[in-house]
């Protein structure tokens, strides 16, 4: 099987380019406002019993290095295959333990269990999503699964058509499928939100109009179900 997908050199040459990911350094303001949100979702799930997590696909850092702003006491360690862009996170954040390797290969990843393990955005550029979450089980009892557009038709319509979403390739999962993975690894999901509105790479004027209605459509429950931008997921192995 081949468990890589060439978006990985894609995002190795995002780190050469532009010193980080898009969607993390030197942001455009839909992302800074679709950042914002998920991390706010995280720590709102990242109760006191979870010291030590693992950031399966980690990329170059940015996302944890936010997440240990706010939970210093924290020790979160980022595994990713791109090997450029652990470089720069390693060389970035040096209170963060960076590995390279890859969760469909079981023999890079630690041997250690950690209170959690965080798919953070990084299902949908995996070459075998179910056989990752498969093996998230080898690293903990609980998971945290943070996916975007898997409900939204719109967005997936962007998804094909974009160039950055084409050259990255992106392929988002609706949350009935993610919770039938995580079911079928074990995993019970306790809880599901369906958050945010802003899609990252938008264009400004429509992320800030956006983003002053998000707090009354996140109330309304078809509409953020199947139109919201991002689902998050905190599952448990069953026992």
């Amino acid at each position: 099987m081949k468990t890589l997908k060439e978006n990985v050199k894609a995002f190795d040459a995002d780190v050469e380019n532009n010193e980080g990911y898009l969607y993390t350094t030197n942001m455009r303001l839909s992302s800074v406002l679709s950042t914002k949100r998920s991390k706010e979702e995280v720590l709102a799930m990242l109760d006191d019993n979870v010291h030590t997590a693992i950031d399966i696909g980690t990329g170059d850092g940015a996302i944890i290095n936010a997440i240990l702003q706010q939970r210093p006491g924290l020790k979160i360690t980022g595994i990713d295959p791109a090997a450029k862009a652990i470089q720069k996170a390693a060389q970035k954040y040096k209170n963060i333990e960076f590995l390279v390797g890859n969760i469909l290969e079981p023999a890079t990843l630690p041997a250690q269990k950690f209170d959690m393990a965080m798919f953070l955005g990084v299902l949908h550029h995996v070459s075998d999503p179910k056989q990752a979450i498969a093996n998230a089980t080898l690293l903990s009892e609980c998971l945290l699964i943070l996916e975007p557009n898997g409900n939204n038709p719109i967005l997936k319509v962007i998804e094909k058509l974009s160039p950055y979403h084409r050259k990255h390739e992106e392929q988002s999962f609706r949350s009935s499928v993610l919770k039938a993975w995580c079911k079928d690894s074990g995993y019970v999901v306790e809880r599901t939100a369906f958050i945010g509105f802003v899609p990252i790479l938008f264009p400004d004027f429509l992320a800030r109009l956006i983003y002053f209605f998000q707090p009354f459509l996140e109330k309304i429950y078809p509409l953020k179900k199947y139109l919201g931008s991002q689902i998050v997921m905190l599952c448990r192995k069953s026992i």
